[in-house]
C-alpha cells in the first residue's frame, strides 16, 4: 500500500512539472526542459549560446526516476527525485540529481547537476 502512494505521489508530482531547470558547472551549463513545448535548451552562462533540442520526451520510468528521451531514443538527461541535488559548486541542494549525456563525462562534474521544476 506504501508504495501505491508512493509511486502516486511522484507521478502526480512528475505530471504537474511544465518546465525542469537543471544547472551544471565546468562548463556553466542551465538547460530547460518544457513539457508543452517538448524541447530542452542549453544555454552557456558565460557565452550565452542557446541550443535547442526539440521533439524530447519526459518518462516515468519508476518512482521518483525519469527520463528526458530524444526523438532518436536517445536519454539526454536521466533525472531522480532524491532532494539532494547539487549543481557542482554552489551550496543549493535540488530536488533532483540529473545526469546529462549531452553535456558528458568530459565535463568537470561529469554531467552531473541538480535540477528543480516549477511545482
Amino acid at each position: 500500500m506504501k508504495k501505491i502512494i508512493l509511486v502516486t505521489m511522484f507521478l502526480s508530482t512528475a505530471a504537474q512539472a511544465d518546465i525542469i531547470r537543471c544547472g551544471f558547472t565546468e562548463p556553466f551549463i542551465t538547460t530547460t526542459y518544457s513539457m508543452t513545448q517538448q524541447t530542452l535548451s542549453y544555454k552557456e552562462d558565460g557565452s550565452g549560446k542557446v541550443k535547442v533540442i526539440k521533439g524530447v520526451s519526459f518518462q516515468i520510468k519508476d518512482a521518483g526516476k525519469f527520463e528526458l528521451v530524444g526523438k532518436d531514443g536517445k536519454v539526454l538527461q536521466a533525472l531522480k527525485l532524491k532532494n539532494n541535488g547539487s549543481d557542482g559548486m554552489s551550496d543549493t541542494i535540488y530536488p533532483f540529481v540529473v545526469r546529462d549525456s549531452v553535456i558528458g563525462a568530459s565535463a568537470a562534474n561529469s554531467g552531473v547537476g541538480g535540477c528543480s521544476s516549477n511545482f
